[in-house]
């Protein structure tokens, strides 16, 4: 009697236990179906410990591990899983994937590549190894160039900025009254065209670390107005961090201009910027520049200057508008030499940019703008401070003709207010632009 009693005890206990069990596992899962995955991993770990062999229970503690970013844990899991199932490709990509988030790219490379070699792996696993060797590569790799070529052909219908023919006053000192002048310059049009290579280095010194190099050669030249012709070098240095949404940088640079094939100009810039992503469609850049001018020739070295910008692009895109850019800059000019009165200035600016996108890999690019420049100094002449006023919009398609090569056009209207009349000027242009990217 007593042996028939403790038996109908022993069963009852373990079908309550296993009833207890599956029970338990089905909270496990549900708990894991809802992302709640340390608590799922708690009760897996605990049905594990008297069922070693279960791999459903394995895979479950491996999975639940790497959610939680344990992915050295997630591991041994899945090596148990090998260790009964040598062939089980799940476990072997899971085991390459938690290498990869581990950042050991090397054994992640070896895993990944193993999986490879079973040929009975269905093609979406197949391209989505693929897909992470491919990432891998791109991460393992400190180097980066990039770079591009661009042609331009403009037409300026008035290249001297000469302002509109009229009579203005100026005051004459040794005179002590006024003089009426009058306005005789005309309007000249003329071509110029224009070449500009862009090549960029990027550095990766670790994941959240790069340092981008960049160099700019740029040379303009005019059909006729020969004097005016340019040719710029600029080179820019710029260690860049990443935290988080944030991507900060101090960049050091050196822009190095020549005029008419003279040095004419140098200017030594430091920037910090900053760019922060709200979200995927909204992007907004930051940035502070201080500038020392200092120009070559004799005649010009009065107009050293300092030069502090502050610059700052909100960027939002939309579904069926295109990419809005909107720019507001602050620009003080401060003269070192301080015997000039059309040097020390403040510049505000403000513009709107539309890029939108057409049918048949057309751009339709618009942008609006105005800018205001008051002068420090009073004006001996005209006996007040300088100020002018710029007004322009300009409109613009580009035309992708192939992954590499763009064609643009642009027109651009500008009007300058002042009041100083000689500073007075209107003009339109045209750009018809070829660009070669690499």
């Amino acid at each position: 009697m007593i042996k028939k009693i403790l038996l109908s005890t022993s069963v009852i206990t373990t079908l309550l236990l296993a009833n207890e069990s599956f029970t338990s596992y089905d909270q496990a899962i549900k708990l894991f179906k809802e992302k709640k995955y340390k608590d799922a991993y708690e009760i897996f770990h605990a049905l594990s410990k008297n069922d070693l062999g279960n791999q459903t229970l394995n895979f479950y503690l491996g999975r639940s591990a790497y959610e939680q970013g344990e992915y050295d844990l997630a591991i041994s899991y899945y090596d148990r899983i090998l260790f009964a199932q040598p062939n089980n490709s799940r476990a072997k990509l899971e085991i390459a994937q938690s290498y990869l988030m581990l950042k050991n790219y090397v054994q992640a490379i070896k895993e990944f590549e193993n999986i490879l070699i079973d040929t009975k792996i269905p093609p979406s696993v197949r391209t989505n190894v693929q897909s992470r060797l491919d990432y891998i590569n791109n991460a393992m790799q400190k180097h980066f160039f990039s770079g591009a070529l661009i042609f331009d052909i403009l037409y300026d219908s008035n290249v001297n900025n000469a302002a509109s023919e009229g009579n203005y006053s100026v005051y004459v000192p040794s005179l002590s009254s006024n003089l009426s002048l009058s306005n005789n310059g005309n309007e000249e049009s003329d071509y110029s065209a224009d070449t500009i290579a862009v090549l960029n280095h990027v550095y990766k010194y670790k994941e959240n670390m790069t340092l981008n190099n960049n160099l700019v050669l740029y040379a303009q030249d005019y059909d006729t107005k020969k004097d005016s012709n340019i040719e710029l070098i600029s080179f820019s240095s710029t260690p860049t961090y990443f935290v988080g949404q944030n991507k900060y940088s101090t960049g050091l640079g050196l822009d190095y201009v020549r005029l008419n094939d003279k040095d004419y100009l140098k200017s030594y810039n430091l920037t910090f910027s900053n760019s922060h992503i709200f979200t995927q469609l909204v992007l907004n850049d930051i940035s502070f520049k201080m500038s020392k001018k200092s120009y070559d020739q004799t005649a010009d070295k009065n107009k050293d200057s300092y030069v502090f910008e502050l610059k700052n692009a909100y960027k939002h895109k939309t579904n069926d508008y295109g990419l809005f850019t909107l720019n507001t800059i602050f620009n003080k000019e401060i003269e070192r030499k301080e015997t000039r009165t059309d040097v020390s200035k403040e510049t505000f600016e403000l513009n709107l940019q539309n890029s939108l996108p057409l049918p048949a890999k057309y751009t339709l690019n618009t942008k609006l703008g105005t800018k205001k420049v008051i002068y420090t100094d009073q004006d001996v002449n005209f006996l007040n401070r300088r100020t002018d006023k710029t007004h322009s919009f300009e409109l613009g398609f580009t035309k992708s003709l192939s992954k590499n090569l763009i064609l643009g056009l642009t027109g651009t209207f500008t009007n300058v207010l002042s009041n100083q009349a000689p500073y007075d000027y209107s003009k339109q242009s045209v750009k018809s632009t070829l660009i070669y990217t690499f």
